[in-house]
């Protein structure tokens, strides 16, 4: 079965949600110069064909008090692919791949306490297949995937949408843990599954009046506690080779390393972990030849860094708690509970 095709007006379209995923079709119409109307069938199409889903990204501190753990698994008697089918069934598994390397198999377990979290890796040892789990936890995350822009706008175009959603930095991500009540939760919990959900509608799910509804919808979008997020499959948008860098940086180096990492736009996320190597930071090119190109210019101009170990994404079945298939393209979303 051939991937989907998008033309030059989809792409656009997909560009434009990248970077404002709430913004209303009459605000991306004026943009795009394009009719509303229209633009919300094309994005219907391209979300019944499971291309694209607007979801939202929870806050660490709603869902958990721990921080993320980063896993490279080796692998014997089984085949990769199997692990990773076993690996699904694990729970707080919020990513997994396949990859290059001495470690065919890498996941991200995120788990709402730090004795979750050992329970998560502890499973992990009695998987069939599983020979070796090398377990990196991360100390900060300076970037997420959330505001990775695909380079399908001009200038101008990007720059009035970014408008439209204020300050998209991130920051460091932490887990500090923030009290909510119980209409808070609900509202986080639906905005994760459909953060281009409507206060009304919203409202109608959690048993809250309009007012109430509009009233918490923007706290939660305000307070950050929730940011939209466009996801898609990546090659379909001609993004054929995800890739993880393994970073040695010198001792004192590692913030404006990855301060350099997030100022790249081939980069989605740099984290710096607990481990012989200093930070890890995936990315994302079109090609093979675009990846060496990005290693021996942008990479090799960043002072700091002492060794660098590539690995490339040969399957990447979850991302960011989203099931994605590369033929029949986004399927389940497995989000965390709100705490």
């Amino acid at each position: 079965m051939a991937p989907p095709k998008l033309d030059e007006f989809d792409r656009r379209l997909v560009g434009a949600l990248h970077l404002a995923p709430r913004a209303t079709w009459d605000d991306i119409g004026e943009v795009l110069s394009a009719d509303a109307s229209t633009l919300k069938r094309r994005f219907n199409r391209l979300h019944d064909a499971r291309m694209i889903r607007v979801i939202g990204q929870a806050d660490w501190g709603v869902h958990s008090t721990a921080m993320p753990v980063h896993l490279f698994l080796d692998v014997t008697g089984a085949t990769p692919l199997a692990v990773l089918g076993r690996l699904r069934a694990v729970p707080h598994v919020q990513l997994l791949a396949q990859i290059s390397g001495d470690y065919p198999v890498y996941a991200v377990v995120h788990a709402p306490s730090e004795a979750a979290t050992s329970e998560a890796i502890d499973r992990l040892f009695s998987l069939r297949g599983v020979r070796r789990v090398n377990a990196l936890p991360a100390l900060t995350t300076l970037r997420r995937g959330a505001t990775w822009d695909p380079g399908f706008l001009t200038d101008a175009e990007r720059a009035e949408l970014l408008s439209l959603t204020g300050d998209r930095t991130e920051g460091t991500a932490t887990a500090t843990g923030k009290p909510l009540t119980d209409a808070e939760r609900a509202v986080v919990a639906l905005l994760m599954r459909d953060a281009r959900a409507s206060a009304a509608s919203i409202g109608r799910v959690a048993g809250l009046s309009t007012s109430t509804a509009h009233r918490l919808v923007r706290r939660v979008l305000d307070e950050k506690w929730v940011r939209p997020r466009l996801e898609s499959v990546s090659e379909w948008l001609g993004f054929h080779t995800p890739f993880l860098l393994r970073l040695r940086v010198a001792p004192g180096e590692t913030p404006a390393v990855m301060r350099s990492l997030d100022g790249l736009p081939q980069t989605r996320v740099s984290v710096h972990v607990a481990s012989d190597i200093s930070v890890l930071c995936t990315g994302l090119v079109a090609d093979r030849a675009a990846l060496a190109a990005f290693v021996d210019s942008e990479l090799a101009g960043i002072p700091g860094i002492r060794a660098v170990s590539v690995d490339v994404y040969l399957s990447e079945p979850r991302r960011y708690w989203l099931d994605r298939d590369t033929v029949s393209g986004l399927g389940e979303f497995h989000p965390p509970a709100v705490l």
